[in-house]
């Protein structure tokens, strides 16, 4: 099914959860990461719940030190 990854089209198998997707990334440590499915903030303890659905909308920033 395609999701989309920061505006970008990615192809993941139906089923697949944003844990699954967030570890296919490369990502294991979510410290200082703000992840969003379909403009909705997802808390650190619902990562591992979520299943996605064709077409999700996933963004993921990384916060910034600055002044």
């Amino acid at each position: 099914m395609n999701i989309f990854v920061n505006d970008e089209l990615k192809n993941v198998p139906n089923g697949s959860s944003l844990q699954s997707l967030l570890v296919e990334l490369g990502m294991v440590e979510f410290n200082g990461w703000a992840i969003a499915v379909n403009n909705e903030v997802i808390p650190a303890d619902e990562i591992d719940d979520l299943t996605l659905s064709p077409n999700d909308q996933i963004m993921l920033v990384q916060a910034t030190q600055g002044g």
